[in-house]
Formats: structure tokens, sequence, C-alpha cells
């Protein structure tokens, strides 16, 4: 009988009469105790004399996870190896290796998952978060006081205790913020997790620990620009001297609605104008997957976002390819080969709003405020946009369609761009009128 995740849930932690075993295939075994705690074993003969190893301990290893460990198993023996031995050698290096320090357990993570899973985005976020609260390493050495972790948390990873880590946050709320802590502390718990999970670790400490034990979580965005605020801000745009990159970047944000990442790392391949659709290979933190048949060749990539490309975007696109040309970044960066920088955009936005709150007091808009404005705006307008929006803006549709409606609604979606671009249109032409005559 094959062993299933349902059946060891019905076992775990359970009290039983006494200890049984379940058996799975190839040679693996679950040994339950009678209080309810399962370990697995791989059951062997090495020179004809019955044997058997202990793998580590549910839920920590999953069934999936040891059911992949067979084929290395089942090498060794090939190689007239006991896999008893070289997996009590292993296990007794990862015993050594917990000495590791908090920088260099981090240092291991960020090698051997980081590199390998995480888009380029998203490896560049874990890296500054890295290098400034957990290396103390920041790119401007004045942004902090201290290297505190090598100074005060330099020590053993196993004998890190409770107090350690408030004191370390404490920091990290004090030198950052609350939601910097609070972002530290998810980080870890992943990295804490892949080591426990290959008992690189015995330390588990830090799990128990919640964001508002260390610090919070970031509050849900409330700001909205409404049509006139965003026509002000885009004509602040437009006056500006900024390099056309960085205008035209904050532009299609606006009239995308589109995350900044997404926007900013687009590429001129990315942009098919024959069919007029703009194409976001990977649209989530994670690297393109893929799903592979059984024939060769028969592989399936991550389904990309796609979006139409309005009439606006277009033109702007068009005055960015007569610059630059269209080879790599849409938007390049000062390096070579390199995209614009997400502080670059950012810096600009504030600028652009600061300008607005001295002369109408508009309070302060960020580039992610946009993406609730196109939604707001539409589905004021009429509620039949609210799935659509839902594509504009790359999430799941609701319920059941999330996983079998994977309609792109490419014409809908175009729709709704032209629509909030009029209204936008609209909206600019009313306050440059307006400014024009006060002038």
């Amino acid at each position: 009988m094959k062993i299933s995740d349902s059946i060891l849930k019905k076992y775990y932690n359970k009290l039983h009469d006494k200890p049984f075993e379940l058996a799975d295939r190839d040679s693996i075994s679950a040994r339950i105790s009678a209080k309810g705690k399962i370990a697995w074993q791989y059951r062997f003969r090495f020179n004809n004399k019955a044997e058997r190893l202990t793998l580590g301990h549910y839920p920590n290893l999953t069934l999936g996870e040891v059911r992949k460990l067979v084929p290395e198993l089942k090498g060794l023996l090939f190689e007239g190896k006991n896999p008893k031995l070289v997996w009590n050698a292993k296990k007794q290096k990862n015993k050594d290796e917990c000495k590791l320090t908090l920088i260099k357990l981090v240092e291991h993570w960020f090698d051997s998952v980081a590199k390998q899973e995480f888009k380029k985005s998203t490896y560049d976020n874990y890296l500054s978060t890295i290098n400034k609260w957990i290396k103390n390493e920041p790119k401007n050495p004045k942004s902090l006081s201290q290297a505190w972790v090598k100074k005060h948390l330099n020590i053993p990873f196993e004998e890190i205790r409770n107090a350690n880590w408030m004191d370390y946050f404490d920091w990290i709320c004090k030198e950052g913020s609350p939601v910097t802590a609070g972002s530290v502390l998810k980080l870890l718990k992943t990295v804490v997790t892949w080591a426990a999970m290959r008992e690189i670790i015995q330390n588990q400490k830090l799990l128990l620990f919640k964001v508002n034990d260390v610090g919070s979580t970031p509050m849900v965005g409330e700001r909205t620009p409404t049509p006139n605020e965003t026509a002000k801000l885009w004509l602040e745009i437009e006056k500006s001297r900024a390099l056309p990159q960085t205008k035209i970047c904050l532009q299609l944000i606006i009239i995308f609605g589109g995350r900044n990442t997404a926007i900013r790392t687009a590429m001129w391949s990315h942009f098919d104008f024959e069919l007029n659709i703009w194409t976001i290979p990977a649209p989530k933190r994670k690297k393109e997957t893929k799903r592979t048949g059984m024939e060769e060749g028969d592989d399936a990539l991550q389904r990309p976002e796609k979006h139409p490309i309005p009439v606006k975007a277009r033109q702007l696109l068009n005055q960015l390819s007569q610059i630059y040309g269209e080879k790599g970044f849409v938007f390049p960066g000062e390096g070579t080969g390199q995209e614009i920088s997400i502080h670059a955009i950012d810096r600009f936005c504030s600028r652009m709003s600061a300008k607005l709150f001295a002369e109408s007091g508009i309070s302060k808009i960020k580039p992610h405020d946009f993406r609730r404005s196109i939604t707001s705006t539409l589905c004021e307008i009429d509620p039949k946009w609210l799935p659509i929006t839902d594509k504009i803006l790359g999430h799941k549709l609701k319920g059941t369609m999330a996983h079998y409606n994977k309609a792109d609604y490419i014409n809908q979606q175009l729709e709704a761009y032209e629509m909030y671009w009029s209204i936008l249109e609209k909206e600019i032409n009313k306050v440059s009128g307006h400014i024009g005559q006060t002038t």
C-alpha cells in the first residue's frame, strides 16, 4: 500500500496503543510511535544483512521529499557503499555545520536557492536586504550606525536564543522601521525552514515568532489618485527635464496600472507590435518553470501575463525606440545592459509629487498607487470591469475561475485601457486649459 499525506495526517500526533509501521514503495516506511511521532525509514540489505536507516521525521521531511531520496540511496548500494554509513557521515558533517553563524547560514541558503529559483528583480531585493540587515554591508555605509550583527550576533546559530532575536529586531526597528523588521523576519523564517528540513540546523526558535512580535506588516495602501490628480502629475512629468526613459516609464505605469518592476524590466522582445501584445514572461517572483511531458521536447513554460498595447502607450514606446533603438531593455539604466532602477522611478515620482503638494496641496503619490486608480475608476463606471481589471493588474480571478479560466481577455483589456486613457486625456486637457487661462 502506498502512503499518502491524508494517511500521515490521520496518525500524526495521535495516541496509539503501540508503535506500528506503514510501508510505502521503494523500501520506504513510516514508523509511528505510540505518541504519534512519525519517523521515515529506508529498508535495505547490505552484505546479506537487513538494515534500516532513519532518514528524518514527518512533517519536517515530507512524503515527496523522502521519495526523492531513494535514487541516491539505491545509487550508493549499486556502488557497493553502505547507505547507513554514508548517511550518518553526512549527518555528522551537517552537525558540524550547525556551528554556522547567522551570516554564514544565510549565505549558504542564498547560494543554494536564490540564484537558481528567483528572477533577477527578486534576487536583487533579497541581496540588498541580506547585505544591509544581515551582513551589515549596505551600499551606503553611512546608512547604518554600526555593524550590529557582526558585533552582537557573531555566534553559532545553534546558540541564538529568543532574547538575542528580540535584541536583533529591536535594532532593525530603530535603524530602519518596524515594517523592515517584519520583512527581515519573513526572509529569515524561509532560511531557517529550508535549513531545518535539510538537518543543517536544529535551532528553530525563530519559527515561533510572528511579524507583530518583532515589528509590523506594511499598511494596505489606500492612496488612490483621482483622474484630476493624475492629470496634474502627468503635466508635471511632461514639463520635467528628466531623461526620456524615466518620464515615459512612469507614464506607462500610469496607463497600464502596471507593477513598477514589470514595466521597468520590460524588453523590446516582449512587445509584439504586429499582434499588439505585451508579454510578461515570468510575472511572479520565481523564474520561469517548465512542465515536462513524457516525450522529448514536450516542455510547457509557466503561463505568461499578456496585455494589449493601447494607442497612447504605443506612441510613447515609439518615442523611445527613435531615441534608443529597439534592442535590450526598453528603459535602459546607467549601466550597460541594465534596466532603469526602481529607485530612479520612485525618486522621480516623489519629486513630481512634491511639486504638486507645494502648488496644490495634493498628498504624496507613489507609482503603485496607480494600480488602485485604474481599477477604481473603471469599476465606478461599471462593476462589469472587475474581472478585466484583475487581468490588467495581473491578479488571479476569483473562485474556480482562478483554476480553469485562463482567458487573457485581450480585447476587453484594450477597451478598458482606452476608456481609462480617454478619461485621463480629457482631464489633462481640462487642467492644461485651466492653467493656460490663469497664466
